[in-house]
This record gives C-alpha cells, structure tokens and sequence, in this order.
C-alpha cells in the first residue's frame, strides 16, 4: 500500500516538474498567442512576396515587409519589442519553439489539404 501511494507521489511531482518547466516569464507571449502571431507574420511575407510585390514593381521588398509586419503586431496588439524578446527567449527554449513551430506546420497541412488549393510555399 505505501509503495503505491509512493509511486502516486512520484509520478504528481514528476508531472508538476514537466508543467512548470512550460510556463514562461510574464513579459513573454504565451506560446498561443507567439504561435497566433508567427503564422500571421509568415502569412504576412508570403502575402508580400508572392503578390504584392509582383503587382508593383514600385515596392521595396523590405520596407514592404517592415509594413505588414507592423500591421501584424498591431493586430495582435503586440509591440515590437515585446515581439523580439519573446522571440529571443523561445530561440533559448527549443523544445517550446519546436511545439510552435510544429502547430504551424500542421496548420500549413490542413490548408495545403484543401481543395482546389495550391501548397503554401515561404519563397518562390
């Protein structure tokens, strides 16, 4: 009886120990919401390279880019530098940054699924 309470007792730490080690610093973006903002910045590119800039050859690339980006995090009411840290700290977290990464992924594969619908390519 007591070697089961133990064992019970060991596998509630160790599954607190592996929920706590996900939570991150209160000036980070969750993993949901730099997720949300991920996809939309990469949407955001995509957008710029593949139709904006082919329909105006007016249009510098980057400053371009810069735009749609700031309309991004505007959406997302996130600010530039609230971006780049919680950036900065999900690239010292690879095992976070692969669970967002990978989501977006799949997001990536459900909508190349579609029909009718061309695959979705970061550059052509």
């Amino acid at each position: 009886m007591r070697l089961r309470y133990l064992l019970l007792w060991v596998l509630l730490l160790g599954w607190a120990a592996c929920q706590s080690d996900k939570k991150v610093p209160s000036d980070v973006l969750s993993p949901d919401k730099m997720e949300e903002v991920v996809w939309d910045l990469m949407r955001a590119d995509q957008f710029v390279v593949s139709f904006a800039l082919p329909k105006d050859s007016s249009l510098q690339k980057d400053a371009e880019k810069l735009k749609w980006y700031n309309r991004v995090l505007a959406l997302h009411d996130v600010s530039e530098q609230t971006f780049k840290e919680s950036f900065r700290y999900y690239q010292t977290r690879p095992d976070l940054m692969a669970e967002i990464m990978d989501s977006i992924a799949r997001k990536e594969e459900i909508i190349d699924k579609m029909p009718n619908r061309k695959p979705m390519r970061l550059v052509e």
